[in-house]
């Protein structure tokens, strides 16, 4: 396990510290006189989507392959992301269609993110192009979204594989990656179970934001590479609704839990599933599936 958040993903840090950790403290695994952290984020809503505010550590319950963990380490601070953002420009993007994401894009990165959240743009088709490299500066970024053309068929298999390492670049102990898409995949070389590999042995929480009515939304594919990671898939119908999704996306990385637990063995380069619970009815926990001891 890498010197770096096992991201559960999701997507949080005044570290009010239950243990060695202090006010302050990265959103990081650590490694002090000898012991190693495992920090895992988590999302927290009711059954109707809202989340629930106001937990405390005593609220959650956390296991590594069944056995309960302790909770040595409790945030429910907003920290700055590093996201990445990934456009499918295919050919089944119309220009209206591209106008709409851009706004969408727009407003998420100029109006609903952090000023200190740092960002990078990258389109794909067959090919995938990083169109802007990290950046703080929303003028740059938006000049590179303008940029995007529409071209060439759909390959968001290899589009991800590509960009997990370009994420796990930032700055941010934060790292997130969402994908845009109106498509299926048709032109990757990576296979599904292969870029699932990939995925749960980084430390980037993954969204997909699917647009239904394109050409043919695999909306099973893309929960099958998000949800380990602690983040999700969501799909609206249509590019009008865009927007909104974008807005419930920022609201999430906003509004999420992180925790940490002594790592119980050694890193022994092997998956180990986790599971987090929280002591009240009625409410649904979204986090990282479990991780790689590296």
């Amino acid at each position: 396990m890498r010197k770096r958040l096992p991201a559960s993903i999701g997507v949080a840090v005044l570290v009010a510290s239950l243990a060695a950790d202090s006010p302050g403290t990265p959103a990081q695994t650590v490694y002090r006189s000898g012991v190693d952290l495992v920090y895992v984020t988590a999302t927290v809503v009711d059954r109707d989507g809202r989340f629930v505010g106001g937990l405390t550590a005593d609220d959650f319950v956390v296991s590594e392959e069944g056995r309960p963990q302790k909770i040595v380490s409790f945030s429910a601070v907003r920290v700055p992301v590093s996201l990445g953002i990934a456009l499918d420009v295919s050919g089944s993007m119309t220009p209206p269609q591209m106008q709409t994401a851009r706004a969408a894009i727009r407003r998420l990165v100029n109006d609903l993110l952090g000023p200190d959240d740092e960002l990078f743009f990258a389109v794909f088709e067959r090919k995938t192009l990083l169109l802007q490299e990290w950046t703080p500066d929303r003028q740059v970024f938006g000049r590179a979204l303008d940029g995007a053309k529409v071209g060439g068929t759909t390959a968001l298999y290899d589009a991800v594989q590509k960009l997990l390492p370009v994420v796990e670049s930032g700055r941010h102990d934060k790292k997130a990656l969402l994908v845009v898409s109106d498509g299926d995949d048709r032109a990757s070389q990576i296979s599904q179970r292969d870029l699932q590999r990939s995925v749960r042995a980084s430390d980037v929480l993954v969204y997909a934001l699917g647009v239904d009515g394109g050409e043919g939304l695999n909306t099973r594919s893309l929960r099958r590479f998000t949800d380990d990671t602690g983040g999700r898939t969501e799909v609206v119908n249509g590019f009008k609704n865009l927007d909104a999704a974008t807005m419930r996306l920022a609201d999430e990385l906003n509004r999420q839990y992180q925790l940490a637990y002594l790592m119980p063995g050694t890193r022994d380069g092997r998956w180990h599933p986790i599971k987090v619970e929280v002591r009240r009815k009625s409410v649904v926990v979204r986090a990282r599936s479990g991780y790689v001891r590296r």
